[in-house]
């Protein structure tokens, strides 16, 4: 996204990894990048939908996966987690007070 872009610095002052990963193909993550400006970060795609499962945020009825974001600590333990509905968008800035909680 690129509100997470324009915070890209912010987050690896905190010492935090920034990625995105969805259920779309790595052809879709790379125009939706080209078309955004560019993004720094990585884009993951499962497309065999195993992490969106795995995480609860997988869409069967659209076969794909809900919006959400997630905080992941250096043991892999999952801090916070927030999901949204359609047409929601993140907070950088909240998402970004909860990593310098950890």
């Amino acid at each position: 996204m690129p509100s997470f872009e324009a915070r890209l610095k912010d987050f690896e002052a905190a010492n935090t990894q920034v990625m995105g990963i969805s259920t779309d193909s790595i052809f879709s993550h790379d125009a939706w990048a080209k078309s955004c400006g560019g993004i720094s970060y990585p884009l993951l795609a499962d497309i065999h939908r195993e992490t969106v499962k795995k995480y609860g945020i997988w869409w069967p009825e659209m076969n794909a996966n809900y919006r959400a974001t997630y905080v992941v600590d250096g043991q892999g333990t999952v801090r916070f987690v927030e999901r949204y509905g359609k047409g929601e968008i993140p907070d950088p800035q909240k998402i970004l007070a909860e990593v310098k909680k950890l």
